[in-house]
């Protein structure tokens, strides 16, 4: 079986242990080195290979960016961990797999620990959860070159294809344009939770309302209360796990 093994640095005993007690039933997953000292970390990692690291962004004499400049492979997976948001969006902008915020629940570590492999996604559960405490997301480019913005599953509506673009469509109303495609948002978004009701288009079915007149209609809370948004419907032979799902809500 395969495991993925990592090391917990932070200079608070209390925070390695709430992580340590989050992780313990997970068979996927073994961390094999905690440490509240960074240099007897940093020690630990020129010898030890590991597959991720889960670090404390205000160390003792050091913080997390200075501290894994100075590793022999500072391009280990990192789960940044905090008690500061500030942090955030610096954790982002570097590319780090996460940035957790104190005290983090078994949902958002189990969250970030799926965006360490792709082969570790599938293996962590996610059933027990709605998608609300699904913490996963993907980051959106432009237009502004080197910006990013982060957007959660469970806040996308929907996405669909206009005129070879992909649009992500969010429950504020906003509409992001991206480069990407369509088989790669397929291949990212929880198929628990997303379902593909026409060609190229895939919506949350936590909107879902109901299918009036030959379309999909999803109906979205906005600041004014709510609104109906419609979507082309399929065929059946074309996509019958839309079909199964409309079938299994009629009484």
């Amino acid at each position: 079986m395969n495991k993925w093994r990592g090391v917990i640095i932070d200079d608070q005993q209390s925070a390695i242990d709430h992580i340590m007690e989050e992780v313990k039933d997970l068979p996927f997953v073994e961390i094999i080195g905690t440490f509240t000292n960074p240099k007897a970390g940093a020690q630990f990692l020129h010898i030890n290979p590991v597959d991720f690291m889960i670090l404390d962004v205000e160390l003792e004499n050091t913080n997390a960016f200075r501290f894994l400049a100075s590793l022999s492979n500072p391009k280990i997976p990192t789960i940044l961990y905090t008690a500061y948001d500030k942090y955030e969006d610096e954790g982002y902008d570097r590319a780090f797999v996460d940035v957790l915020l104190k005290p983090v629940s078994r949902s958002r570590l189990l969250g970030a620990l799926r965006r360490l492999d792709k082969d570790l996604k599938a293996l962590l559960p996610v059933t027990d959860y709605p998608l609300e405490l699904y913490y996963d997301f993907f980051q959106v480019k432009g237009p502004v070159r080197f910006q990013r913005q982060m957007v959660w599953f469970k806040d996308l509506v929907y996405a669909d294809m206009q005129n070879g673009k992909l649009y992500l469509h969010l429950q504020d109303g906003t509409s992001l344009e991206t480069n990407s495609t369509f088989g790669r948002i397929m291949e990212l978004l929880p198929s628990k939770w997303f379902m593909e009701c026409a060609k190229s288009v895939v919506f949350n079915i936590n909107f879902y309302k109901g299918v009036v007149e030959g379309a999909v209609v999803l109906t979205a809370l906005k600041e004014g209360g709510q609104e109906n948004l419609t979507l082309p419907k399929g065929s059946r032979q074309a996509f019958p796990d839309f079909f199964a799902f409309v079938d299994s809500n009629i009484l």
